[in-house]
């Protein structure tokens, strides 16, 4: 290159705020502008002439290979190679170079762009000077002009350079320059904008797309500083289109201090936004997650000596109902004590299975025949006042894989939940059932299986009840969130239906609006066409426990857990011994083995707990059936049990309704 030509450029080159190197094809320094220079730490200008070679710690083929990449692409390609700075301190920097085309006016050469980060105020000044100086050359000859002409497409390819959007405007905001990238973001040709205000070109609104009070670049020409904007704003763009930006303006002066203009530098930052949404919402979850895990560290905790309290209550209740005749003036009350006592036991189960704590147990299930036994059963509890009825094919199975007490639970809960959102205790309540497939229902809630178009089992839920709005249909899956302030709502419900479906891999849609009713759709993965599930019919309870004097023996630390215990069984002809815990009812075993029949044991017991006892037990007696009872029946239990072999689990709770038919089914089947 032409060395006039070179010292020409030279103004142009020192202006831009990048560190710029301008190269011959052979790797000879033409011009090293004042940012490279001031990173390089060294004097602007002593460099020209100087080869590339002497200013980097890579070896000479590397570096011709360099130059070969760079001058064989006219767009700038990267690389990544160490510069000897001053002081002999050597420091990797990230290059880019492009070969500019050979024009008439100058032969080829190679631009290197150096991005070591360059600080933004530094940017600020590099554009100041850059506009100075493009507002000195309007006021020279003819001759200036025509130099600057020539030059015309070195400054474009510069300019394309430039990541940021910048807008230059004179001293009435008033625009005299836009790069690309600003013409990309406002949605304005620059020569379209030259002479407009900038904020006509360049709209700035706040978040809820009120516009700002002050535009920066106005702030910046009245206060004379650098000025930003605050966090959230958005450009709105010429066809209404908005982005966040952040950006900063400040004023350009010249060289004597007088205010010329400002400039304003900005740029796009939805994928910062974006992260800063995710990121937010990792956090929400994480507390919801965190939350959960406490309530549920909490019900395990309470559900065994809960579950023992509940467990006296309804056996005692049971006790004393069949002592006296129906027509007895405390029989009422009985039957109110176990009505509350069974509420308290299905509160305890809720909370266990919102927090996760109940093993799954899957199997095929039939949601169509669990949707009309709920309406079978719903229909002799609900009030005359409220109408249910169900929408389905009567013959067809829908069969699921999962957990039948859980959905049953879902489906109840959503039920339960439909009737008291009826206005004063009137009006519909519709069961349905289905299938669907290919594009997601409106109203599907965040955080569960994502919709991806195949075959779904639906089971939906309507009501004519009073509605929701909007931001109580945010926050009806919370955990303890309710509006029934007035009876005492516990806000689980649905909860527990967010809980198991998410448990099940579905997903949940919501319909619901003020004074129209709420609808529920839970779609579960469809099982094809399996078999109906057979659901096996209990037997009368009478005909299947006959005690006939054999011999149980229940240990338990609480004493009134024992006598209700023993109190039951003798009821129903067995004979019963007691013990307060496991080493005693070891030593009663050592004593008298052939005395014992089968061994009922609560779990969680000081000193001693019922696996370990079952485990001794196992070691001294290979077939001795054993009952274990827990008011908590965990994984580790399950496990634990299996691998002692012989070993049947209950729910503490269920003692009355289920332990005299549990014995008498195992030892019937030895």
């Amino acid at each position: 290159m032409h060395p006039t030509r070179s010292v020409a450029l030279r103004p142009l080159l020192d202006v831009l705020p990048e560190p710029l190197l301008l190269v011959q094809r052979d790797g000879v320094l033409l011009h090293v502008n004042h940012a490279a220079s001031q990173w390089l730490g060294r004097e602007p200008g002593v460099l020209a002439g100087a080869t590339l070679q002497s200013l980097l710690d890579e070896p000479a083929d590397k570096v011709t290979a360099l130059l070969g990449q760079g001058w064989r692409s006219g767009r700038f390609s990267p690389a990544r190679v160490r510069w000897r700075r001053a002081g002999s301190a050597v420091e990797a920097c990230r290059i880019e170079l492009a070969r500019v085309a050979e024009t008439e006016q100058h032969p080829a050469a190679l631009l290197l762009r150096m991005k070591p980060g360059a600080a933004g105020s530094g940017r600020f000044l590099a554009v100041n000077e850059r506009v100075e100086a493009l507002t000195r050359e309007v006021n020279r000859r003819r001759a200036a002009e025509l130099a600057l002409e020539e030059q015309r497409e070195w400054l474009q390819v510069v300019l394309r350079s430039i990541g940021d959007a910048v807008i230059a405007t004179d001293v009435a905001a008033r625009v005299v320059f836009m790069n690309p990238v600003a013409e990309h973001l406002c949605g304005w040709l620059a020569d379209d904008a030259r002479g407009r205000a900038v904020e006509t070109v360049m709209r700035l609104t706040t978040a809820d797309g009120a516009p700002l009070p002050a535009h920066p670049v106005g702030r910046a020409l009245a206060l004379g500083r650098i000025v930003g904007v605050d966090q959230g704003c958005l450009l709105q763009a010429r066809d209404d289109s908005r982005w966040p930006v952040d950006d900063a303006a400040g004023p350009i002066v010249d060289t004597s201090g007088r205010l010329i203009g400002a400039v304003i530098v900005f740029r796009e930052i939805s994928e910062r936004v974006q992260a800063e949404a995710e990121r937010r919402e990792l956090e929400r979850r994480l507390r919801a997650a965190q939350k959960m895990e406490a309530i549920g560290t909490l019900a395990g905790g309470i559900a065994h000596d809960f579950n023992n309290v509940l467990g006296a209550i309804l056996g005692n209740a049971g006790l004393a109902q069949d002592e006296i005749e129906p027509d007895h003036p405390v029989a009422s009350r009985l039957m109110q004590i176990d009505r509350a006592g069974r509420r308290a036991r299905e509160l305890v189960r809720q909370i266990l299975a919102f927090s996760r704590r109940q093993p799954q147990r899957l199997e095929w299930v039939d949601l169509a025949a669990l949707a009309r036994d709920c309406v079978s059963l719903l229909r002799s509890t609900l009030p005359s006042s409220v109408e249910i009825g169900i929408v389905g094919d009567a013959g067809a199975p829908l069969v699921v894989q999962g957990d039948a007490s859980q959905l049953d639970q879902v489906l109840m809960n959503l039920c339960t939940n439909a009737w008291q959102a009826l206005v004063d205790g009137s009006g519909r309540i519709e069961v349905s059932w289905g299938l669907i497939e290919g594009e997601a229902p409106a109203g599907l809630m965040p955080g569960l299986t994502p919709w991806r178009g195949e075959m779904r089992a639906r089971l939906s839920v309507e009501d004519t009840g009073a509605g929701m709005d909007g931001a109580t249909l945010q926050r009806i899956f919370e955990p303890f969130f309710t509006t029934r302030t007035q009876d005492g709502g516990t806000g689980l419900g649905l909860a527990v239906v967010h809980g198991i479906v998410a448990e099940h891999r579905g997903q949940i849609a919501v319909r619901s609006s003020p004074g129209r009713g709420t609808g529920f759709d839970i779609f579960l993965p469809w099982a094809g066409t399996r078999p109906r599930p057979v659901a096996v019919p209990d037997a009368d309870r009478a005909s299947r426990v006959r005690g006939r004097g054999r011999r149980v023996l229940v240990v338990d630390d609480d004493e009134l857990i024992r006598m209700t215990v023993e109190a039951m069984l003798q009821r129903d002809g067995f004979h019963v011994r007691t013990c307060p815990g496991g080493q005693v009812a070891l030593s009663m075993l050592s004593a008298a083995p052939a005395e014992v029949d089968l061994v009922v044991t609560d779990h969680n017991m000081p000193g001693m707990t019922g696996l370990t006892l079952a485990a001794a037990i196992r070691q001294r007696d290979a077939t001795l059936p054993i009952v274990l009872a827990s008011g908590y029946l965990s994984e580790d239990l399950r496990r634990g049990a299996a691998a002692i072999g012989d070993v049947t689990l209950m729910n503490k709770e269920d003692s009355f309704d289920r332990l005299a038919l549990l014995i008498g089914e195992i030892l019937a089947a030895r």
